[in-house]
């Protein structure tokens, strides 16, 4: 262990023990936790210049000891734990984001201290059970699903599962040659060639289900250098929604979101498809309204057409039957 960098499962637990016990003895702490009087002392200074943001006095983790220097103090005690207070248990999810997020400072020395960087990847792996291996997807298909997708990325494999979309709310059987697992905003993503469309396309995890090995995938070539699904830069189109539509934030990922003072939210939406924007308008038209008047029109008449249809066919099988019953009287 270098000097001042500590494993962060230590990390965590030190503050819920000083929190719990009040101003302890570093010896008999570093017995308790495990760890050498140095390594605690290392682990005190790191714990010194965490906290919460703002980064200032009443942010940061506080300290109180016995002596002038931390590093000659008998006794310690942590009077402000900035709400470490309990152990921490990261579950998968969390662990897979928190180590995608600080991936990116590997070979990054002049941003941040590397061996304990790896250190500190290698204890969310750990928590993640990814071992080193591609991010898992979430807690979202089943465990055995979620295993054949990890074993799948990592081994070249070609996938087939039921998607689920949100959008249209249908189901439908795909079949993909998947080359990485990430993570956005708490969702895991498959990247794949669609071998129905030939294009690539990203899969949220726990869309998927009843997903099975088809064999050795087919050769990807690049992935293309675009935002969302890969299929360039997309457009955005502005909407609002209603202040009692509020929980739908949480249902979709608008690419931008401003609540006005009374209380209904302008909402940026970005896609690469003009007919699924339709669709996506149409199937959520109580929840989301496109500011364009002229898309509104067109949203306007294609409801206008599902209903007219709708009620065509109504009359006619009214009108068959009333037929067939005056046939049969005569």
């Amino acid at each position: 262990m270098s000097p001042r960098s500590v494993p962060l499962a230590t990390l965590l637990s030190i503050v819920p023990y000083f929190h719990s016990r009040g101003a302890v003895p570093v010896s008999e702490a570093a017995q308790d936790l495990g760890l050498s009087d140095g390594q605690l002392r290392d682990a005190l200074w790191q714990l010194w210049s965490c906290g919460l943001p703002g980064y200032g006095p009443g942010d940061l983790i506080d300290l109180a000891f016995s002596a002038e220097d931390l590093d000659e103090a008998e006794l310690v005690e942590v009077t402000f734990t900035a709400g470490i207070d309990r152990p921490v248990r990261l579950t998968a999810a969390e662990a897979v984001t928190l180590e995608t997020g600080l991936a990116v400072f590997l070979d990054r020395p002049e941003v941040v201290e590397q061996t304990a960087l790896r250190d500190l990847l290698a204890t969310l792996r750990t928590a993640a059970g990814t071992h080193g291996a591609a991010p898992a997807p979430e807690a979202g298909a089943t465990d055995a699903d979620a295993d054949v997708v990890r074993t799948a990325v990592r081994s070249g494999r070609a996938l087939r599962f039921v998607y689920h979309s949100a959008s249209s709310d249908t189901s439908t059987i795909r079949v993909v040659d998947p080359a990485r697992i990430s993570v956005s905003d708490g969702h895991s993503y498959v990247h794949g060639v669609d071998r129905g469309s030939g294009q690539w396309r990203m899969f949220r995890t726990d869309r998927m289900s009843r997903v099975e090995d088809v064999g050795e995938r087919r050769a990807l070539g690049p992935e293309p250098q675009g935002d969302d699904d890969g299929d360039g830069t997309p457009t955005i189109e502005k909407a609002v929604v209603p202040a009692a539509g509020a929980w739908f934030l949480d249902e979709f990922g608008f690419r931008s979101v401003h609540r006005r003072p009374d209380g209904d939210i302008d909402v940026e939406i970005a896609y690469h498809d003009r007919a699924w924007l339709l669709r996506f308008l149409l199937g959520h038209a109580d929840v989301v309204t496109p500011v364009d008047p002229e898309l509104a029109d067109q949203i306007a008449q294609r409801a206008a057409a599902g209903l007219a249809a709708y009620a065509g066919d109504h009359v006619d099988a009214g009108d068959d039957a009333a037929g067939e019953a005056t046939a049969a009287e005569t």
